[in-house]
């Protein structure tokens, strides 16, 4: 349900109410007004208005602050960007230490350097300068119909970010030149509860949002030409410690409402892989001063997103559109981007057309791409100083025009269905129904009872977010199910208990650092569901068996007849503990208990 924006004069001020969002019982959020003065973008239900009317709109991520070209030519630049029908700018409102510091000695885009001009070269020594260019930023986007979206601290190094905050506080090895992009992540996360650093980011939020813009002489919090506040750009968080990250979203968004009660507030956590991490994101966006969400997708680099084509962009967008339902707030592409080369033999041209056009359909509130600059050498970079991407230019403006267009459209029932959508993305396979590596072992026991005997990679079809295997092991990262077949029988026979025994573990997602144990494994016989078990990781060389006993009279009067029976074991959607399973014949000691059995009794 979406409250309609009202328009109320208040002491001769118009005040807008934009929506506010809490759960309903059926897993859909629905939204409550909150006050806003007139001008300001506010969001109501999954879409953006401004005094009271849709708006969507093509954004991008603008090379502005830290080069001196970039800072020389920043007029001109917004002029550009506005003539492709750019609507909402994403600026970093941040930079921390000097160039010599050591934690910016590694990460960004090498073309993108030297990135000068800092906000702060130590906790208490303020650079004035960058804040007087920000200053000129704004003005000038008020005078080119822009509105700016402006993020308060990088996860990244490149321009100091949390780890020279984590620095300052004396935490050393966050940043770290062997981890993957510089950063130890897990040393990193202190930069959500060290009490230093959780003071030194509110100093920095609260010196922008009470600052007076030196041109204009209009406070930031009083600004419409301001969108929103994004607090972080890409926060990370390992699985498991989610709520580390949260608390932290929840404190800060928190602080800057009690400051700024008008612009919108966004994470900025880029998004999730899967479906647990998809879990935490939506805990997150359902905070009280949250407003939207933020997602960010680079096709060429974010391999653990699987999105290899236009058409996987497509699915990629509706699973998080979905989400954006569920939570009953707008959805932006923060991010996105595609170098001149195009990638897996679609043209940057495809690409760009791919993402602009599906964000339209799918109601997606906003799509920002990464990014407009002067420079024709800046990676994945849209330049104006060249012919090279007038292509992509008008890609821009065809996206912006259809985002005009669909405005008033709303989204695909189908869409609105949470419960359709828990899943990311899944890999499946189905082996020949004639493929003799799914016949099991079978052994009589006397008076027409039998034991069927299955090898792990026996398994006749399956489904999870990412599947592996080989001789004599099968594994399923995530939520899924793998599924075996017994044959069927020409004798009928008296089946009083079916019992099945599987060796099962779950399967740790790679950054979990040993803090995943257990996985909810359910079992189901011919789709009747027979029970869920708690599976935990073994001692080292051991191996846990579990035992389910079926006495359901639907399952044991198909077996007595001879009908094939289909033993699934499912990590379900709704699992409390959605960690994934093996089924391995090792370690050697089973004693005498195959990987899968099931034994009519």
């Amino acid at each position: 349900m979406i409250a309609i924006a009202a328009l109320v004069l208040v002491s001769g001020a118009a005040i807008f109410f934009a929506a506010r969002s809490q759960r309903s019982g059926s897993g859909v959020d629905i939204v409550t007004p909150r006050a806003v003065p007139a001008g300001f973008v506010n969001a109501e239900g999954t879409r953006f208005t401004i005094d009271g009317k849709p708006f969507r709109f093509v954004g991008a991520n603008v090379a502005l602050m830290y080069r001196d070209e970039d800072r020389e030519r920043y007029a001109e630049t917004l002029s550009e960007v506005a003539k492709d029908g750019v609507k909402v700018i994403r600026v970093w409102a941040h930079g921390e230490g000097g160039e010599d510091s050591p934690v910016r000695s590694i990460g960004g885009d090498k073309n993108d350097w030297p990135r000068k001009h800092p906000f702060r070269f130590a906790p208490d020594q303020w650079n004035e300068e960058a804040f007087v260019h920000l200053d000129k930023i704004i003005a000038e986007s008020a005078k080119n119909k822009i509105y700016v979206q402006l993020c308060l601290v990088n996860w990244w190094r490149d321009t100091g970010g949390v780890t020279q905050y984590l620095r300052w506080a004396g935490v050393e090895d966050a940043a770290d030149d062997k981890s993957p992009y510089g950063i130890n992540v897990e040393k990193a996360m202190a930069f959500y509860s060290n009490e230093n650093a959780r003071k030194w980011f509110k100093a920095h939020a609260e010196k922008l949002i009470t600052r007076k813009n030196t041109v204009t002489g209009v406070l930031y919090k009083d600004d419409p030409t301001i969108m929103a506040w994004e607090l972080m750009n890409e926060g990370q968080a390992p699985t498991f410690r989610w709520n580390e990250r949260k608390k932290w979203v929840e404190e800060m968004s928190a602080f800057i409402r009690s400051l700024d009660p008008h612009h919108l507030i966004t994470p900025g956590i880029w998004g999730y892989r899967n479906a647990t991490e998809r879990r935490a994101w939506i805990e997150e966006h359902r905070l009280a001063n949250i407003d939207f969400a933020d997602i960010h997708n680079y096709p060429r680099d974010d391999l653990d997103s699987f999105v290899d084509s236009p058409k996987a962009m497509k699915e990629f967008l509706e699973n998080r559109v979905a989400v954006a339902y569920a939570i009953g707030k707008p959805l932006v592409m923060g991010e996105f981007g595609m170098g001149p080369e195009g990638y897996n033999n679609h043209s940057e041209a495809d690409w760009y057309r791919a993402f602009f056009e599906h964000s339209a359909r799918l109601g997606v509130a906003g799509a920002m791409y990464w990014i407009f600059t002067p420079d024709p050498k800046r990676g994945y970079g849209v330049t104006y100083t060249t012919e090279r991407d007038k292509q992509i230019r008008e890609e821009i403006r065809r996206g912006a025009g259809a985002m005009e267009i669909r405005i008033y459209e709303g989204v695909a029932e189908w869409l609105k269905e949470p419960d359709k959508h828990l899943i990311p993305r899944q890999f499946a396979f189905e082996r020949p129904k004639d493929d003799p590596i799914i016949n099991p072992q079978i052994l009589g026991l006397g008076d027409r009872k039998f034991l069927y005997r299955f090898r792990p990679e026996a398994v006749a079809n399956g489904r999870f977010e990412r599947i592996g295997g080989g001789d004599g092991y099968i594994w399923g990262l995530g939520m899924g199910f793998f599924e075996y077949i017994t044959p069927e029988r020409e004798q009928m026979t008296n089946i009083n208990q079916i019992v099945v025994r599987a060796s099962l573990k779950p399967v740790e997602p790679f950054d979990s650092r040993g803090r995943i144990k257990t996985s909810n494994v359910t079992l189901f016989i011919n789709g009747v569901n027979c029970g869920t078990k708690l599976i935990e990781l073994p001692e080292p060389d051991k191996a846990n068996v579990y035992e389910w006993k079926v006495d359901s009279w639907s399952v044991r009067f198909s077996a007595a007849k001879g009908n094939k029976m289909f033993i699934r074991f499912e990590v379900e959607p709704t699992a409390e503990n959605p960690y994934g399973l093996t089924v391995a014949n090792f370690p050697y000691d089973l004693k005498g208990v195959a990987p899968v059995e099931v034994e009519l009794k």
